[in-house]
Parts: structure tokens; sequence; C-alpha cells
């Protein structure tokens, strides 16, 4: 099993290296990132005080916002924790959240690679975050004897249909966690057909729905204001964009601003390598009336149309919000399934989506139940945006039913903890947030 996974990942490795040889020529912070995942840390990361050592992998930046909490409450309970990122943006965002833990690339899936890792940082225990199963990586622990868990786990309907057909494979690397807890009763049903053994596998949650609350709005939306010199008004945010989308939201502004002369656009690419791209179809769509993040200029409080062109800033740019609309969803140059709408909603800003949200249909379904999303495709979004913006306190209706949507499922840290139980971590170093009532029941489809 392990020779014919080496041989497999290191043939899509070869096939992949013109692109990361151009991406390595173009960004050299990409070739450096590139560099510490195949060689590893370089260095001996002594443990802090003796303390058992939990390793956190998070794929990207949305992995790494899952980790937050997990991570805190690991470090305040006696662990000593290491952060792990795949990819570039989830590296850099990890420095940001954790400066007081040591924050390192994740391995490539060599042997090689990995037992450099392995002998630099010297684990004992590690919790993958979502997504991103590697199987060397596991093989590699269970050979030396390191327990592994899979943490806030979860399945699109593609990753499942996939896998399914290697189910035989994907059975013995499931069989390689101690634990795997699950986000729903959905996930866990398509985990189990894959071959995870029932006694190891638990619905906890999503991780992300313990995020810690946000500053006080009013005082935080007051403040980008007054960083960014740009106006005051009523916003929109389109979050995290992908190519195609941001044709569809300049033209939705344009139909939707006539009438409305304070309404205002952001759009926030979820790709920084189309931020370029961005900047210039904005400008192209409205000239002289356009602004950047990135750029900041005196004219910033005459544009209507915003490119929020930084990393990490999203979140804190939703507050600027009267209503978010959040991409994958609609069609254009992408595979569609969506992403995830708890970061507005917890600021108690209402989420729009188109109908390509598969990858989390379980939550946009339970937020527009209770009156915090609405789903529409585009020939009909315009009509629907216009009748929001046009009802009196709709829209701010919407956004208080959202955040207590998200408020009345918190826990799941709390309950992924009890499950998992790494070493090192006590409860009564935890802390932090329990279930609210009822949010331990019976975790459906997301």
């Amino acid at each position: 099993m392990r020779l014919l996974y080496s041989l497999i990942y290191t043939l899509l490795f070869v096939v992949s290296l013109p692109v990361l040889a151009a991406r390595c020529a173009l960004n050299p912070a990409f070739s450096k990132h590139l560099k510490a995942r195949f060689a590893g840390p370089g260095r001996i990361l002594p443990k802090l005080g003796g303390r058992p050592r939990v390793w956190i992998w998070a794929l990207s930046l949305g992995e790494v916002l899952s980790a937050r909490e997990l991570a805190r409450r690991l470090s305040e309970g006696g662990a000593d924790v290491v952060v792990t990122s795949t990819t570039l943006a989830g590296f850099a965002m990890a420095r940001q959240l954790f400066p007081d833990l040591a924050v390192l690339p994740s391995p490539l899936d060599f042997r090689v690679s990995v037992k450099r890792f392995l002998d630099c940082v010297e684990p004992d225990f590690l919790m993958l975050i979502e997504t991103d199963v590697w199987p060397g990586v596991l093989m590699e622990l269970k050979k030396r004897g390191i327990g592994a868990a899979f943490a806030g786990a979860r399945l699109s309907p593609r990753s499942f249909r996939n896998y399914r057909r290697v189910r035989f494979f994907w059975g013995k690397v499931l069989a390689m966690f101690s634990h795997i807890a699950v986000q729903t009763e959905e996930d866990m049903a398509m985990f189990l057909e894959l071959g995870a053994d029932p006694a190891k596998i638990r619905a906890t949650g999503n991780l992300k729905f313990d995020e810690e609350p946000a500053p006080h709005a009013p005082d935080e939306r007051a403040r980008i204001l007054e960083e960014t010199g740009w106006p005051d008004g009523r916003w929109l945010v389109g979050g995290s964009v992908h190519p195609g989308e941001d044709f569809m939201l300049l033209e939705l502004f344009r139909i939707l601003s006539r009438g409305r002369p304070d309404l205002k656009l952001l759009i926030a690419p979820r790709d920084r390598h189309r931020f370029g791209a961005y900047r210039r179809h904005a400008r192209d769509a409205f000239p002289g009336e356009t602004a950047a993040r990135s750029r900041p200029s005196p004219e910033d409080a005459k544009a209507r149309v915003f490119v929020l062109d930084t990393l990490g800033e999203l979140r804190r740019f939703y507050l600027l919000g009267e209503c978010a609309l959040v991409g994958k969803s609609w069609p254009g140059r992408h595979e569609g399934g969506g992403h995830n709408p708890l970061e507005p909603a917890l600021l108690g800003v209402p989420v729009v989506s188109g109908p390509r949200i598969h990858n989390f249909k379980w939550m946009y379904r339970a937020l527009g139940s209770e009156g915090g999303a609405v789903v529409a495709d585009r020939k009909e979004l315009a009509g629907v945006m216009g009748e929001l913006l046009d009802s009196e306190g709709a829209l701010a209706e919407m956004g208080r039913k959202a955040k207590a949507f998200v408020l009345s499922h918190r826990g799941a840290v709390a309950r992924t903890l009890d499950f998992i139980s790494p070493p090192g971590w006590t409860r009564s170093g935890g802390g932090g947030t329990e279930a609210a009532p009822g949010a331990a029941g019976k975790l459906e489809a997301s």
C-alpha cells in the first residue's frame, strides 16, 4: 500500500512541476514555502517544559481560522501546540493568529520530507483539521507509535464520489485515525461508507461555530471607515468571490445603485492571484469611481466600488455590509460548492448566496430556515436584493437571526476535545463556551 501510494504521489508531483516552477519564479515567498515543505524545518524544535506536543495541521486559510479556538484551548489546557498549514495563505494567517506558537509549513507527503519533519518537531499527537488527509504522514506516524485524530472532518459530495471509487484504500487510511470527529450526521454516514470504524467516529459539530465573538460592530465599522478613508453608506460585501462572479456583482451593483446614491459595493476576491484582475474589472465597469484596499488614495472618499485586495481581512470588513453576498455559489469559472456563511452570520450580517452551495447545504438550509440567509440564482438576484434593500428593517432583522443561529450552535470545540482528549490537554484548562441548550443534538448534513 505504501509503495503504491508513494509511486502515485511522486508521479502527480512530477506532472505538477512546471506549474510549481512557474509559481516559484514569480513568487519568492512560495519558493521558500515549498522548499520548507520538502526539506523540513531544518532545526530541532525544543518542547516547552516537557509538555506533550500536539501538532495541528490546517490545510489553508479557512481551516486555520477553524483551528483558532481549538489551538487556544489546547495550549491553555497544558499542551505544547505546533501549527502547520499547507498553503502560503494559510501559513501567513497562522503566523498572524498564533504569534506565541510555533508555526511551520506542512510537509510534503514524500517519505523523506515527512521523516525530516517528524525528526525535528517530535509531535506526540496529530490533529488534522477538516480536510487534507495525507496517507504518507499517517503511515509514518503509525510506524512511530504517534496517535492521530481527525477534527471537524467533512466531505464534499465530489470528494466522497472520488474516494468511494477506491474505498478499499481509504478504509485503510481512515483506520489509522484513533478518533474521527465529523461535522454532521451526513458526514458520518459518508465516512462510514468509506470504511471508518463506527467505534471511532462521532458527530461533534463545525469548529467554525466557535469563532471568537466580534468586536462591537458599530464601533469597529466606524474604525474601518476612518482607517481606510472610505465613505459611509449602505454597503454590499461580495465575499470570497471567484472568477466570473465579480462581473455579475458589478452588473448587479449597476442595477441596484439606480435611485440608491448611497449604495456601495465591496468585492473581496478569494484568490490573491486575481487581485489585479478584479481591480481592472472594477475600473473598467466604473471608471473614476473605484478604490482598492492596498492602494489608498485621497480620492477613495468619492468611490462607489471597492476591492479588498488583501489577505485575512474579509471577516473584519464584513462589518461594513448591510448584506454579504457569499461567492463560489453563482455560475463562473469555478466548480461551485459555496463558502462557509458563518463569518458574516456571526457578525450579524445577513447572507445571500447563489444556488451552487452543495458543500454547505445543511448550513445554508438551516440558516435560511431561521431567517438569516436567502438563496437566489443569477436571474432573480437583482429582484431579491432590491426588495431587501427597500424593505425597512428587513436586512437588520435577517442579521439578528443569522447571529442568533450561530450562537445557538456553539460548543463544537468542547465536544471535539471531550471526544478526542489529546495528550497534555485537561478540561480544567480548556475554558470557553459550552454548547448552547439543544446544540448537542443531531448534527445534520452540511
